[in-house]
């Protein structure tokens, strides 16, 4: 199907590809907040593929001539027991410009298939760290995040039998 806006599948796509050409990424996955720990497990041996980007579905709101897709970007890393409370804050700190990376690709170049979109609502995207989560004690942060493009209505682009 031939669109003139970015589906969501390309959205994922997009940020597949940001985490698979990041060098300081080794993981990218799509879906509810607790599965990130399910996702990187194989089979019965726990491989773990950290630090990993993570997307998280949140809304998708049609208003007047315009889409936006809500979502929770999650990067995250294990905090092994070097340092304690100096390792975690070193461990935020790169997750935090790993997010920084992901806002300047999109900044930069705000085209996806071609389409013009618009990051952040109201110019701003907020975070909040999180520590010793889940069985891994992952360390990392949540972001709020949305995709906006324009959106015209066309009743002749329905595909009709």
């Amino acid at each position: 199907m031939n669109t003139s806006h970015v589906t969501y599948k390309q959205i994922m796509s997009f940020f597949r590809k940001f985490a698979e050409e990041h060098a300081e990424l080794n993981y990218f996955g799509n879906g509810d907040f607790f599965e990130v720990v399910e996702s990187v497990k194989n089979n019965n041996y726990e491989v773990r593929n950290y630090p990993l980007l993570w997307v998280a579905n949140d809304a998708a709101e049609f208003a007047d001539g315009e889409l936006s897709y809500s979502f929770q970007i999650i990067v995250a890393d294990i905090q092994f027991d070097k340092d304690g409370e100096t390792y975690e804050n070193d461990i935020k700190s790169n997750l935090l410009l790993i997010y920084q990376d992901l806002l300047a690709e999109l900044r930069i170049d705000p085209k996806i298939n071609n389409s013009q979109v618009t990051m952040f609502r109201d110019g701003s995207s907020s975070g909040t760290s999180f520590t010793e989560r889940f069985d891994d004690n992952l360390v990392g942060w949540v972001f709020d995040i949305d995709i906006r493009q324009p959106l015209s209505y066309n009743a002749c682009a329905i595909p009709k039998n």
